[in-house]
């Protein structure tokens, strides 16, 4: 009932608690005169804005307006001072850009000099009452259109509707006026969204977003000035409901050992690490103790408790992480440790049991480790000597078809070197034999790949590199059936002559199997052939060891099937069906070489260009094998009595690629032949020209 009318306002306006800070912190009596030191209300303004500073006596300190002062005798007077508690002199008005108006300065606009504090005085002979209020004049930063230590402040949460209110302008509005206020984000112009509404002085954002984050200014046009006001709004998580989470939990045993000589042991390192959810601006909450003390307590200098880092922070979510180091662990120290993080919403903790742990090996433990090594020893041995057949087994049972490659015509090409006739043995024998004979028949007729063999499916149509590179290009893989033969006489040499074949050897466009027949060391040109193996990128070498290898079980065909594209399909049994000469024995007989093809190529344009009879029949005859796709070696055709072939060197350079029988061209007779066939062959037989010689067969490439 005793406080005067200005503690009563106070009242009002603070709560009590406040109120009695203020009393008897900041009322002071000098000379009779009330000093309220300054108000809590500072006044920041921009360079070159207006700025109106109101006495804050009559909006918080005494109940009377200014009209009520004047009129009861009292007189209101400004003083400006540097720094609170300085010296005050009064302020001299000039009317235009400072003046004063009732209970307020005006500044239009402010400048850097008018900086300071600003006292109001109320008083008359028996009164007196002091207040003051501080400005700040700033310059924008530098090419922005704020003062980042002038901004406000605002949060948002995620998803959650948001009002961003153009602060501080109620004194450059006239009362009732709606004010054309312009928004700008980063203080450039933006095409709002359609959740964004504008409304009187307020920017409204329904749904905020990660991207709302940012500077926000209102510019407002009072008379001749711009007024900026900037708020900057920061986003984040929803308001969590959880407790902190452990992200690292660090519960587990750590050994202890005496050291039986010197007092050195190495520290210890316990690092705890929590998530911690928006929590407003509750900062996170985690420590260490041990049993139920805490590290601050124990009065150990080498146990010791570190700063609390913040290790990523998004939206106001933190993870965090706390260390506790022990310098030198002793038997002291052992016992249970306790991590600790929480919040408003509840606590966890994780748990560290340093003790003494002596290590021991039972047999238990070394029974059970025998018995896990020996099983994997086990399953290596099994591994390495039935790799092959366990890869076969689960390729057919669960593999699926080689997809890669599936525009290419030809499952493998075959590439391999005939030995001439003057250098055979048995061994060279049994050599072309397998190449010529067994290997196509098992891989084609057995397990259903489609070879191309160069003797048998080669229609030339251009040069004849230019042909191999064709016919390898379509094939998956590349098969060099490599023997003594083919390195002496540069089998090889096509694969560096043409730079596609390299380019697809190098990099690995096709891959190579190498079937080595003999041993080649030792042999000219064997130098070459590795040089040859270490630029093919996809390689691997089968060793053939002779005849042992022919059987289909052995170790050979395995590994060969598996280097093969796999093919989901019934195996062919091989058939004994007579495709070659009925002559010959068995189902390969003895094949036909190139350079007999490329003879018999002469032969028969001399015989077309000798005798134009023979020309249609020979070239239906021709034309209809090469469409078959098999190997025969007899069919029928005509040669007049008395017919004689013109000599080689009239041929020119005409070409003609066509199936020739053997008989016409080695001279051999059939077993069983018609008396048509006979009149032929009694003809060609008589010929000047037949049997060719070994040289005479030789003209043509060697390299298939």
């Amino acid at each position: 009932q005793h406080l005067p009318l200005f503690h009563i306002a106070l009242l009002r306006r603070y709560p009590i608690t406040v109120i009695m800070l203020q009393v008897l912190a900041k009322t002071t009596t000098l000379e009779g005169c009330t000093d309220w030191s300054v108000d809590y209300l500072k006044y920041k303004v921009l360079l070159g804005e207006p700025v109106r500073i109101k006495c804050a006596l009559f909006y918080g300190y005494i109940r009377a307006n200014y009209t009520h002062a004047q009129s009861a005798g009292l007189s209101l007077m400004w003083y400006k001072s540097a720094g609170h508690g300085e010296f005050e002199e009064p302020i001299s008005f000039d009317g235009m850009r400072m003046s004063k108006e009732e209970d307020a300065i005006w500044f239009r606009p402010a400048e850097l000099d008018d900086a300071g504090y600003y006292s109001c005085v109320l008083r008359n002979s028996t009164y007196c009452m002091k207040v003051s209020m501080s400005l700040t004049v700033a310059e924008n930063d530098t090419d922005l259109c704020y003062n980042s230590k002038m901004r406000f402040f605002e949060k948002a949460e995620l998803s959650k509707s948001k009002e961003i209110t153009c602060q501080g302008i109620e004194d450059f509005i006239e009362p009732g006026a709606v004010p054309e206020i312009v928004w700008y984000k980063e203080c450039k112009p933006k095409q709002w969204r359609q959740t964004i509404e504008r409304r009187r002085d307020t920017l409204s954002i329904k749904e905020v977003g990660e991207d709302d984050i940012g500077n926000y200014t209102c510019e407002l046009q009072f008379g001749n000035f711009v007024v900026r006001r900037t708020t900057e709004l920061s986003v984040t998580e929803l308001l969590t409901g959880r407790p902190p989470k452990l992200v690292y939990t660090v519960s587990f045993q750590l050994s202890f050992r005496q050291q039986q000589r010197g007092n050195s042991r190495s520290p210890v390192n316990l690092t705890c690490s929590a998530f911690f959810g928006y929590s407003g601006d509750v900062s996170p909450l985690i420590y260490w103790m041990k049993g139920d003390k805490f590290i601050e307590d124990l009065d150990e200098e080498r146990v010791q408790e570190t700063e609390i880092k913040t290790i990523r922070e998004h939206l106001g979510e933190q993870e965090v992480s706390i260390s506790l180091t022990i310098e030198s662990l002793e038997e002291s120290d052992l016992g249970n440790y306790s991590c600790y993080v929480e919040n408003g919403n509840g606590r966890r903790q994780a748990n560290v049991q340093l003790a003494k742990k002596e290590l021991m090996y039972t047999v238990e433990l070394a029974g059970g480790l025998g018995a896990i090594l020996l099983l994997l020893i086990c399953l290596v041995t099994l591994y390495k000597c039935y790799r092959i057949e366990l890869m076969l087994f689960y390729r057919n049972h669960f593999g699926s078809e080689d997809i890669d490659g599936d525009n290419k015509d030809y499952d493998a090409y075959l590439s391999y070197t005939k030995v001439d006739p003057d250098q055979w043995s048995q061994e060279t024998r049994e050599e072309e034999r397998f190449a010529l004979e067994i290997l196509p028949d098992v891989l084609e007729k057995h397990y259903g790949y489609k070879l191309f063999i160069p003797d048998r499916d080669l229609i030339p149509t251009g040069t004849y590199i230019e042909d191999v590179a064709r016919c390898v290009d379509q094939s998956k893989r590349l098969i060099i059936v490599m023997t003594p033969s083919y390195v002496v006489r540069r089998g090889w040499s096509i694969f560096e002559l043409e730079t596609r074949l390299r380019n697809m050897l190098v990099t690995g466009e096709i891959k190579v199997i190498l079937i080595e027949c003999a041993e080649l060391r030792g042999i000219m040109n064997y130098q070459e052939v590795e040089a040859l193996k270490h630029t093919i990128k996809m390689l691997t070498v089968i060793k053939w060891r002779g005849p042992s290898s022919n059987k289909l079980n052995s170790k050979f065909w395995k590994q060969l099937l598996y280097e093969m594209p796999f093919k989901r399909m019934e195996p062919l049994s091989i058939s004994h069906e007579q495709v070659l000469d009925v002559s010959e024995q068995g189902p390969f007989g003895e094949l036909q070489t190139v350079s007999a093809i490329s003879m018999a190529a002469a032969t028969s344009t001399a015989m077309a260009t000798a005798q134009p009879d023979l020309r249609s029949t020979f070239h239906n005859s021709c034309h209809t094998q090469m469409r078959q796709k098999h190997y025969y070696r007899s069919y029928d055709y005509d040669l007049p009595p008395g017919g004689t072939l013109p000599p080689l060197s009239t041929l020119g350079s005409q070409h003609t690629y066509c199936n020739i029988p053997m008989t016409l061209i080695n001279g051999q007779r059939p077993q069983s032949k018609s008396p048509r066939q006979q009149s032929l062959d009694e003809a060609h037989g008589n010929n000047a020209m037949l049997p060719l010689l070994p040289r005479e067969t030789s003209i043509s490439s060697v390299i298939w």
